[in-house]
């Protein structure tokens, strides 16, 4: 699965999946759950994209989707829920979310030779983000 297809590929399997229910009234772009997962999607796409000594972990990042989509399913939203997920305003609140983590994290969400290092630490440190991704 390349850089490109992490991010999408979760968003394309969760708008197949079609829950019947509305979780209580709740948005899923509301979810915190969600949005984890989606803004470490963001991360480790990039830094897969950005890094030539970063290689996807292809299991990790299915066992990913197919953990959301199993809580989606489990919570209830159904179809039209999901299509939120591909809306460009809340893609652009992760995107600001993902650089907002990274510059917490003291990490210059623009300079390319901190996003590997960091990446790299992460995979060392075998965090949820790190197991995402492998040293090449």
């Amino acid at each position: 699965m390349s850089a490109r297809l992490t991010y999408s590929a979760a968003v394309v399997a969760m708008t197949l999946l079609a829950a019947p229910a509305m979780a209580q009234g709740k948005l899923i772009t509301e979810d915190a759950v969600i949005k984890e997962i989606m803004v470490q999607s963001l991360i480790s796409t990039r830094l897969i994209s950005e890094c030539d000594t970063i290689a996807p972990r292809k299991t990790q990042l299915k066992k990913q989707t197919a953990d959301m989509v199993a809580y989606i399913d489990e919570t209830g939203y159904g179809s039209a829920q999901i299509i939120l997920l591909r809306d460009e305003s809340y893609l652009a609140q992760l995107a600001q979310a993902a650089d907002d983590m990274l510059s917490a994290r003291g990490v210059d969400p623009n300079n390319t030779k901190a996003l590997c290092a960091f990446g790299t630490a992460e995979i060392a440190d075998k965090t949820a983000l790190g197991k995402l991704m492998k040293n090449r």
